[in-house]
């Protein structure tokens, strides 16, 4: 019985990380194809063109913040509501501050439909 109660916590906690990996993986798809051409596959932007999301201070801060950039879209950057799922979004949203060296709390995709 014992090898019971610490076998299912443990395939638990696989779980939850295999969900999370997945939704990484997801997040970097999206940001392939809808972000890297403008903000590069590395995050590092165009230089007096397109901002680095990399060190980027607004992408550091508020996960609401960087989903109101998405949804209302901001100078050559559109607007996304409408074109992405909120699920989508989250997962770039995601992807973007915790890659390239940012780290950032996981923002839902409740929250950005709370946002539209």
């Amino acid at each position: 019985m014992k090898l019971k109660k610490c076998l299912i916590p443990a395939l638990a906690g696989c779980l939850v990380g295999f969900q999370t990996y997945a939704a990484d993986e997801s997040g970097q798809r999206l940001f392939l194809e809808n972000c890297a051409e403008c903000h590069q596959e590395d995050g590092m932007g165009i230089p007096n063109i397109y901002p680095a999301l990399a060190g980027n201070e607004l992408v550091q801060g508020s996960g609401v913040d960087v989903a109101l950039v998405l949804i209302i879209g901001r100078g050559e950057m559109p607007s996304f509501s409408g074109a992405i799922s909120n699920e989508d979004m989250a997962s770039i949203i995601n992807y973007v501050r915790n890659a390239f060296g940012n780290e950032g709390e996981l923002i839902s995709p409740e929250t950005i439909e709370q946002l539209n």
